[in-house]
């Protein structure tokens, strides 16, 4: 995954609108642009910061790669200067409820700037005119990411679900390209993405109820990867030791990291306000069933620990 920073002050309305970035492929003197040539590099599931007038303005995932389009019609006569064949790439973006400027946070963000094609002045965060879409580094996508969330911790959730979201439409069709496996193979694997087929009754062999809520109705329970699909091997996609059956709601907190399990089974919680949740939802954390792990599964909460609980989903590896 790979993070980005675009500036479009002059687009801004229409790319976030329209729910994608584009730029030309030249200039319209035939002139080349290397910020230009990055949208091809952009793969689905990368982070895009939306920078215009002054702020970044809102945090888009890739959802698709570059496609060749023309300038978009409702730039109007915005680009005289652009040539008309363009790149075009589907971004799905979030709006930050509170814009952050560069400019206040230039300390910790100019270190970390590209010492070629910045999208800011390092020495006094002013936009770069010249530049449109910038490579940045994990780096400075962590400390905008750290940044966004302390600001504004809603959206950078919602344009963490979608990064995981993409991650694993890559990953599936990389499943479906595997012609080593057998048609039937391929499917199990796709359906244990969405806690179905064999996964399901693998994990069932092991776990009969919803830890939290105690829940035993199968009916009522969701078979729920510990590590997550897009990260899996084939053979911990169907791995029954790495499923969980939770009830829907307790499947959504586990699988976006606000809470998790210790190897004894009692449950950790991410942040503060998940005791809240759980409270409104009268989930009682004191009465729960508890059992331990056997020690595979002790493994994939290892892991579920480490890379998920408590986080924004951005740098899952």
């Amino acid at each position: 995954m790979n993070y980005w920073w675009v500036n479009h002050k002059q687009t801004h309305r229409a790319e976030i609108e329209g729910g994608y970035i584009w730029s030309p492929k030249t200039k319209a003197n035939g002139g080349a642009n290397e910020t230009y040539l990055n949208l091809p590099r952009v793969v689905p599931g990368d982070v895009v910061f939306s920078y215009a007038n002054g702020a970044i303005q809102a945090v888009g995932i890739a959802t698709a790669a570059a496609q060749d389009v023309n300038k978009p019609a409702e730039f109007g006569s915005t680009g005289a200067t652009w040539g008309t064949a363009g790149w075009l790439v589907p971004i799905e973006w979030q709006l930050l409820q509170a814009p952050v400027s560069p400019k206040q946070h230039l300390a910790l963000i100019a270190p970390l700037l590209p010492a070629r094609h910045s999208p800011i002045r390092a020495e006094t965060g002013d936009g770069n005119q010249g530049c449109y879409l910038a490579a940045i580094s994990n780096e400075l996508g962590g400390v905008l990411q750290g940044i966004i969330g302390n600001a504004d911790g809603d959206a950078l959730e919602v344009a963490a679900v979608r990064s995981t979201i993409a991650a694993e439409d890559r990953a599936e069709a990389a499943v479906r390209q595997q012609t080593e496996l057998a048609v039937t193979e391929v499917e199990q694997i796709v359906r244990a993405r969405r806690g179905q087929g064999r996964f399901r009754l693998n994990v069932l062999a092991i776990e009969k109820q919803c830890r939290l809520t105690g829940v035993l109705s199968e009916q009522f329970l969701v078979a729920s990867h510990i590590k997550p699909w897009a990260v899996c091997s084939n053979a911990e996609r169907l791995d029954g030791n790495n499923g969980l059956m939770l009830s829907p709601h307790v499947d959504l907190l586990f699988d976006r990291g606000w809470i998790s399990f210790a190897d004894n089974g009692s449950l950790l919680l991410g942040k503060s306000e998940v005791q809240s949740i759980l409270a409104a939802w009268n989930i009682s954390t004191t009465s729960m069933p508890t059992w331990n792990f056997n020690n595979c599964q002790v493994e994939y909460l290892g892991f579920h620990r480490e890379f998920v609980f408590g986080r924004a989903v951005f740098n899952l590896k």
